[in-house]
C-alpha cells in the first residue's frame, strides 16, 4: 500500500458495487471502504455530512449520489471519480475538470445486461405477459384470444443512440429477424450498417418505427426528448422502451399518448425521479410497464463494471493515464 490511499465506494443498500473486483484492481495501491450517499441532491447540512465521511479520499467509486461543486471543494484530496456505469450526469463535471479531479466511466460493460432487457421489456408489451400472468396465475383466466400478442420478427426498431448499448441491440435485433434503424449525430452511417442498421435521421426514425428503444445520454440536447410534439410525429400504435436514463422521457406526453391510443405501451426502467413520484400520471395509463432501474442489475454486470471502475482508479493513483476519461 503507498502513501495510505484509500477509495471510497459511493453506496447505499440499493445500489451497492461487487467489492471482489474492486479489491483485486486496488491490491498493493489503496485500500477501500464503503460509504453510504443516498441517491438524492443533498441539503447543506446533508452535503457537509457527506464530506466529513469522504474526507481524505483520493478515490471515489459512484454507485450512489450526485457529485456537485460544493461538495468537490469540500474534498482536497480526491484525484479521481469512478463512476459505476456509462452515465456521468451525477456528476458535476466540469467542476471536477477545474479541481483537477479525473472523471471516468464504463462504456460498454452493462451492454449485454441492457441490450438484454430491452427485449425483455419489447416481448412484455408485443406478448402482454405481465396481465396474461396476472390474468392466468391470480384469475385463472385461459382462454387464448384474451392472451393473443404480437412477434418481433418483421418489426421496425428504432435505435435512439448508438453506442456500444445500441450497437449491441441492432445485433440482437438482426437474429430476431427486424429491420433496425438508427439514429446517433455522433456516429457514422458507416458503423451503424456494420452492425445491422441503416443510419437515418431522428425524424424518420420516430415516424416509421414501430419499437423505439432508447440509449442516449442524459445531456442538453436529449432532455425530454421524447416529447408531446416527437410522439405526434410517431406512428399510432408504436412502442416506447427506455432504458437509458429517465430525463430522456416527458412522463406526462407519454400517459397522454398512451390514454388516447396513441402510443400502444410504453415501458419504462428509468423515470425524471427515482423512487418515481406514485402521483405520474403514467402510472394510470393503460399499457404501461416500469421496472425499477434494472437493466444493469446483472452480476455478470455487476462485477463487469466495478472491475473498469476499480482499474481506472488505480491507474490514477498509480499516475498512469485513465483508460476512460470523460475529462
Amino acid at each position: 500500500m503507498t502513501d495510505n490511499k484509500w477509495v471510497a465506494l459511493a453506496v447505499n443498500p440499493d445500489l451497492p458495487i461487487s467489492e471482489l473486483p474492486v479489491e483485486k484492481a486496488l491490491r498493493g495501491i489503496a485500500s477501500f471502504k464503503a460509504i453510504h450517499i443516498p441517491y438524492k441532491k443533498l441539503s447543506e447540512s446533508e452535503e457537509a455530512q457527506c464530506a466529513q465521511q469522504l474526507q481524505g479520499a483520493s478515490g471515489l467509486l459512484l454507485r450512489s449520489g450526485y457529485i456537485t461543486s460544493s461538495l468537490i471543494a469540500r474534498l482536497p484530496s480526491l484525484k479521481v471519480i469512478g463512476v459505476h456505469g456509462t452515465g456521468v450526469d451525477p456528476v458535476d463535471v466540469d467542476a471536477c475538470s477545474k479541481s483537477g479531479i479525473i472523471v471516468t466511466n464504463t462504456p460498454g460493460a452493462n451492454a449485454d445486461a441492457v441490450a438484454e432487457l430491452s427485449f425483455g421489456l419489447m416481448i412484455s408489451l408485443l406478448r402482454k405477459i405481465p396481465q396474461s400472468a396476472e390474468l392466468a396465475m391470480k384469475k385463472n383466466q385461459w382462454d387464448e384470444a384474451r392472451h393473443t400478442g404480437l412477434e418481433l420478427r418483421g418489426k421496425t426498431l428504432g435505435i435512439v443512440g448508438f453506442g456500444q448499448i445500441g450497437q449491441r441491440v441492432s445485433k440482437i435485433a438482426a437474429a430476431f429477424g427486424m429491420n433496425a434503424i438508427a439514429s446517433d449525430p455522433l456516429i457514422d452511417a458507416t458503423t451503424m450498417q456494420s452492425h445491422g442498421s441503416e443510419a437515418v435521421s431522428l425524424e424518420k426514425l420516430l415516424a416509421t418505427s414501430d419499437i423505439i428503444t432508447l440509449h442516449a445520454p442524459a445531456v442538453a440536447a436529449t432532455t425530454n426528448l421524447i416529447s408531446q410534439q416527437s410522439i405526434a410525429t410517431m406512428k399510432k400504435g408504436a412502442l416506447l422502451v427506455n432504458c437509458a436514463r429517465g430525463a430522456l422521457v416527458d412522463e406526462s406526453a407519454v400517459a397522454d399518448a398512451l390514454n388516447s391510443g396513441h402510443l400502444a405501451g410504453a415501458a419504462l426502467d428509468v423515470m425524471q425521479g427515482e423512487p418515481p413520484d406514485p402521483a405520474s400520471p403514467v402510472f394510470s395509463a393503460p399499457n404501461f410497464m416500469l421496472t425499477p432501474h434494472m437493466a444493469g442489475s446483472t452480476w455478470e454486470c455487476l462485477d463487469s463494471v466495478a472491475r473498469m471502475a476499480a482499474t481506472d482508479i488505480a491507474n490514477v493513483l498509480c499516475g498512469r493515464p485513465a483508460l476512460h476519461a470523460v475529462n
